[in-house]
């Protein structure tokens, strides 16, 4: 049986479902439920933006789906969108959750694409399909490994794929970032800046530049508004290191050409609080994670295939020494990227996870 949230008794069973889905599992870090009631809320209750569903069997919740409308830039024109998909290993109960889903939608669009976010779809989009063993870093997903069967059984085909690398911190990557850096700065008057709180307006609207200008047609969402950078950086704002951040500007115009974003991997300490709010682990906490995880990063069109974006990795490299940063995660990057990921490749990186985005046409 298929229920649609409609309150906020149902909209609890619906995030805490997780709870008991992922209770044996090492990898599965839980999110801060309490900001997700906050979130979901408004766009399920409040809004109506979303619908969110359960599937009850027994009396007892076996799976859930969240499902919206949108625009795609890749389809040119607006689909379906699905996410927070988790349920059992039971195809019955997959198909059960998305062929409500499919005819709620059948008379508005002709195809579906999933799974996404709805507050950070550039950043942690995809069904995981590699990398079962690692636990999930900040802002990215883990699922069980039969999803993609599910999936496959309800109609639904690969869309495309991310990547996320694992790139080691060694001697040799950190001199060979060093020279193609000191190469670069040889042949452009440029600089590499630290996120400034002082001026973070200035510095956002200087993302979003770099953002709108060095969206291509190897991204497949357009590039996100003023107002949701704004938003996104007001959310994060409390786990931001600004000197993990780096805008690279030319000098003489103080134009931004470059960026990336990197976060402490807050997930070390989510692992130990199990989805509660906890200030006393993240005060204690956030000087002892060692892990990193590169979520954005964007160079304009005039500068790409430069090294500009070396440049920015060794500045970054430099920060992460002072703070006895052990790994990085680099990612997702779309499949066809190749500019972005051979950077990371050629660093040493290793693929180590693969998140696959599923569509189907519902004609």
């Amino acid at each position: 049986m298929i229920v649609k949230v409609s309150d906020k008794k149902q909209l609890k069973n619906f995030l805490y479902y997780i709870t008991d889905l992922y209770k044996d599992c090492e990898n599965y870090v839980f999110p801060v439920f309490a900001s997700l009631k906050k979130e979901v809320g408004q766009i399920v209750l409040v809004d109506k933006t979303y619908t969110a569903i359960l599937c009850i069997k027994d009396d007892k919740i076996v799976g859930r789906l969240l499902y919206t409308i949108g625009d795609s830039k890749q389809k040119n024109g607006k689909i379906g969108y699905f996410s927070y998909f988790d349920c059992i290993n039971d195809e019955t109960v997959a198909k059960e959750l998305f062929d409500f889903m499919e005819n709620d939608l059948k008379t508005k669009v002709t195809y579906i694409e999933g799974t996404f976010s709805p507050f950070d779809s550039d950043t942690r989009r995809g069904v995981l399909v590699k990398g079962y063993d690692k636990p999930h870093t900040i802002l990215t997903s883990y699922n069980y490994d039969y999803y993609e069967k599910l999936l496959i059984s309800c109609g639904y085909a690969k869309a495309y794929d991310t990547f996320t690398f694992s790139i080691p911190f060694t001697d040799k990557n950190f001199k060979l970032t060093k020279l193609v850096g000191e190469s670069v700065t040889k042949h452009f008057d440029i600089r590499v800046d630290s996120l400034d709180f002082k001026n973070l307006d200035r510095d956002i609207k200087d993302v979003h530049n770099i953002l709108s200008q060095a969206t291509t047609e190897a991204n497949y969402q357009e590039a996100p508004s003023l107002q949701i950078i704004q938003d996104f950086a007001k959310n994060v704002k409390h786990i931001i290191n600004p000197n993990f951040v780096k805008i690279a500007r030319e000098n003489g115009t103080n134009k931004p050409i470059g960026f990336c974003l990197t976060l402490p991997d807050f997930n070390q300490i989510l692992a130990k609080t199990k989805g509660k709010i906890n200030p006393f682990l993240f005060l204690t906490g956030k000087n002892k994670i060692d892990s990193v995880r590169g979520v954005l990063q964007y160079v304009i069109p005039e500068y790409q295939k430069t090294g500009l974006l070396i440049l920015i990795y060794n500045k970054t490299y430099e920060e992460f020494l002072k703070y006895n940063i052990k790994t990085f995660e680099g990612g997702t990057i779309l499949e066809n990227n190749k500019n972005a990921w051979s950077y990371i490749i050629k660093l040493g990186g290793e693929l180590t996870k693969i998140y696959r985005i599923f569509g189907k046409d519902i004609i």
